[in-house]
């Protein structure tokens, strides 16, 4: 699989659903049908572009099924990485453009809330949003249980946010890989292997999104970027913005 890594797990859905997963440096790709097993597979790091549609064959004939047979694809739409996101959306409308299935769109930090303890009910969800500072969503559990966000996603100074925090809070997410430091000891946090967004979790999100009918619409879906990239802003400063 040239450094491909592919595991098999057992999920439950009523629907075949494609989940796609790449805000981070790895591409993850999960593939869910009832009563049989999940095909997930990890790219290696920043390789999205070329090896997620290779990834996406290797699940699908493992699962001995064909790619018209999805019935819904989710993708995580961000925040995080600018080149990650915008091939897996573009991916995933592409496939759903080609092949009629139903496209859903996943809040990158959702995925690692939801991914909490079940005693946890208030999280902190962060992602490195570099510069020194982290992007930071807060989720509640509402009265099915499910993680809700409160409020909008912030970008937030890392060491303002680690200040702020107290021995109430739990914080998750991909961010705490470089920010732990800063945090732990102020408050609970998740444990390594809960902390990222994982494709498993952005299908069964989506599974959520369908039962709601909330779908997204491939022709106006975009990445969830929240800042310019780094690139961007230097235009912006070398040429102004009002002429870019």
């Amino acid at each position: 699989m040239n450094g491909t890594a592919l595991r098999i797990a057992v999920r439950t859905t009523n629907m075949l659903i494609l989940a796609i997963e790449t805000s981070g440096t790895a591409a993850e790709t999960a593939l869910l049908e009832s009563g049989s097993p999940a095909a997930v597979s990890t790219s290696e790091p920043r390789q999205h572009a070329r090896s997620l549609a290779r990834d996406v064959d290797a699940a699908l004939r493992i699962a001995n099924r064909r790619p018209r047979d999805v019935d819904l694809v989710a993708v995580s739409i961000g925040p995080g990485s600018f080149t990650g996101l915008r091939v897996g959306v573009v991916f995933a409308k592409t496939w759903c453009y080609a092949s009629g299935a139903r496209l859903v769109a996943v809040d990158t930090l959702l995925a690692p809330a939801a991914n909490s303890p079940e005693s946890v009910h208030h999280v902190y969800s962060i992602a490195d949003a570099q510069r020194g500072d982290v992007f930071v969503g807060e989720y509640r559990r509402n009265d099915r249980g499910e993680f809700v966000r409160s409020g909008e996603i912030e970008i937030v100074n890392a060491a303002e946010f680690a200040a702020a925090r107290n021995a109430a809070d739990f914080v998750t997410g991909p961010g705490l890989d470089r920010y732990a430091g800063l945090i732990d000891g102020r408050c609970r946090v998740a444990e390594p292997a809960q902390r990222k967004p994982s494709a498993l979790v952005v299908a069964e999100l989506a599974r959520r999104s369908e039962k709601a009918g909330d779908f997204a619409d491939l022709w106006t879906l975009e990445p969830f970027y929240l800042r310019k990239s780094a690139a961007e802003e230097k235009w912006d400063a070398r040429h102004g913005e009002s002429n870019g």
